[in-house]
């Protein structure tokens, strides 16, 4: 799927907005609840991140999250091929964007590392 910056930020208010779009319910509020909430088992591995329905979701903070830390709980972030992310933070209201649109990374790139400090600058621009 290919879509803009624009695009993905429509599609976070979407969800941000529990499915209404201009005051018009789009899409049940029960599915953007459940595919955006936890939803992952409670045994799994507390170093894996945490999900929801497509949606990288955080309850806490485990070792391999791509949710940063400063990012609170109840955050969700979804990912792109092209480094695309789009970050939803309901408790500060927040839809952010990011979009490289490139492929492949340069030597040394530490993926994790990128992708959550995109989340952690968020945070860090509110204080």
């Amino acid at each position: 799927m290919y879509a803009s910056a624009r695009e993905l930020a429509k599609w976070g208010l979407l969800h941000l907005n529990n499915g209404s779009l201009n005051g018009k319910q789009v899409i049940d509020s029960n599915i953007i609840q459940l595919a955006t909430t936890l939803q992952s088992p409670s045994y799994s591995n507390a170093d894996l991140p945490e999900n929801g329905i497509f949606w990288f979701v955080k309850g806490s903070q485990a070792k391999k999250s791509e949710i940063g830390a400063l990012v609170p709980n109840g955050a969700y972030q979804i990912l792109g091929y092209t480094t695309v992310t789009l970050l939803i933070i309901p408790s500060e209201n927040i839809v952010a964007v990011r979009a490289f649109n490139s492929y492949g990374n340069p030597e040394g790139y530490d993926y994790l590392k990128d992708v959550r400090t995109f989340g952690d600058a968020i945070m860090l621009d509110l204080t």
